[in-house]
């Protein structure tokens, strides 16, 4: 029999899911093909036969016999260096602009990392000051305000920090409890109204709890540049006129964007845990 190029790829077809079990119409097709082909296992391509006993392959190599002469044959390996190779979005700005707001969302995506490098420096100091305790947000009554609006504080020696909260007595809870989710690595105490905060030695677990905080801090970012980026994607899902393939670009460029401030958020937090670890 002549095996003409049409006949070895329609072979070829057959046996392109060779890692994969035959099911019996496939392996009907081989034979409808041509009754002299065999299929011929390694020992390692046998793994169970079906009811036409034939052999079902699972390895990527396999042999075929045409007319008593065999001919070996490979699947196809797959590209290892490409497999974590991300797609890149081809799109304009003038593109995405008719589907979401570009500018707002490149602000407020940098607004993420503003916001990480502010706390970083209110926050993680070695050595935690009144002026910093004072900028931390207290909530009172359903808002948010700075705590030096609801409350005074003051130095009462070298090691100890004074809050006093006669003005609103309600937030001296709300006062504990934002300092210590504040990231300062700081254990106030409440008696009243008066909340004292020890302030604790440069030690080197202290500093590691800094550094513990600091990554927090970066996942608290993170989170929020997710947020930003599933907003726009959202977004842009609505734009039902649009092609498909236009939606799918702008949704994958907002992905590149949110990745890139995830990236400057990362060498923030690396730049700062290495500041508190290894200050010389």
């Amino acid at each position: 029999m002549q095996v003409t190029p049409l006949y070895w790829r329609n072979i070829q077809n057959l046996w392109k899911r060779s890692l994969s079990v035959y099911t019996k119409n496939e392996l009907s097709n081989i034979r409808n093909i041509s009754p002299s082909i065999q299929l011929c296992t390694s020992s390692r391509g046998l793994q169970k036969r079906s009811t036409l006993n034939v052999p079902l392959m699972y390895s990527s190599e396999f042999s075929v016999l045409m007319n008593g002469t065999q001919v070996r044959c490979y699947a196809k390996g797959k590209d290892k260096k490409g497999k974590d190779r991300k797609s890149k979005s081809h799109i304009s700005d003038e593109e995405m602009n008719e589907m979401i707001d570009v500018e707002q969302m490149h602000e407020d995506m940098a607004n993420a990392v503003t916001q990480l490098k502010q706390d970083y420096i209110k926050h993680l100091s070695l050595r935690s000051s009144a002026g910093a305790i004072e900028s931390i947000m207290v909530e009172l009554e359903g808002d948010e305000y700075p705590l030096q609006e609801v409350a005074q504080v003051s130095r009462k020696s070298p090691k100890m920090l004074i809050i006093s909260a006669v003005a609103f007595p309600q937030a001296a809870p709300s006062i504990v409890k934002a300092i210590q989710d504040s990231g300062m690595n700081l254990n106030p105490q409440q008696e009243g109204t008066t909340i004292y905060v020890p302030l604790p030695k440069i030690t080197r677990e202290h500093r590691e709890g800094l550094a513990r905080n600091a990554k927090t801090m970066f996942q608290k970012c993170k989170d929020r540049l997710r947020d930003v980026s599933n907003k726009y994607i959202k977004k842009s899902k609505n734009h039902t006129e649009l092609s498909e393939d236009l939606v799918f670009q702008a949704q994958l460029k907002i992905r590149e964007l949110a990745d890139e401030h995830v990236a400057e958020a990362e060498k923030l937090m690396n730049a700062k845990q290495k500041e508190l670890l290894n200050p010389n």
